[in-house]
């Protein structure tokens, strides 16, 4: 008997608990070692990345719910945000203008998927410092835009 040939995947790796990518071009299984998400920071098992994100109705809900108390308590922490509220609103009409996306109907798993990528849209702790919601800040972006 000859050896088995190695044919992992290439694949991109999403979390298994928010349903978000966190890595492009990995050979599945991934990761190595556990991890933490980026977007949501829970830990991620060796192997126990997805190839694809979950289809089942409800997972982006609950990945909000993971996003909006990981946000509010981060908000709590800091007593002095950095981003002003005029660059959250822009932050999420830029966000909404890239999916496609009124801002009133943008998704916060979606804002979170580019936040964590790209340091000019302000993270989902500064949208809860100025706005309390993401309800009433894409509520506001949307009249202001």
């Amino acid at each position: 008997m000859g050896a088995r040939a190695e044919t992992a995947e290439i694949t991109g790796a999403y979390c298994p608990h928010c349903h978000l990518l966190v890595e492009r071009g990995v050979r599945a299984p991934w990761p190595d070692r556990p991890l933490r998400c980026a977007h949501c920071q829970l830990l991620i098992g060796a192997g126990r990345s997805r190839t694809q994100p979950s289809g089942e109705p409800g997972a982006k809900g609950t990945a909000a719910g993971v996003f909006s108390r990981r946000a509010k308590r981060h908000g709590d922490e800091d007593d002095d945000p950095t981003t002003s509220p005029d660059e959250v609103l822009e932050g999420i009409r830029t966000v909404a203008g890239a999916m496609g996306e009124r801002p009133e109907r943008l998704l916060m798993v979606d804002y979170q998927q580019l936040a964590v990528v790209d340091p000019d849209i302000p993270p989902l702790s500064d949208v809860f410092a100025a706005f309390g919601s993401w309800k009433s800040a894409r509520r506001q972006a949307a009249e202001a835009g």
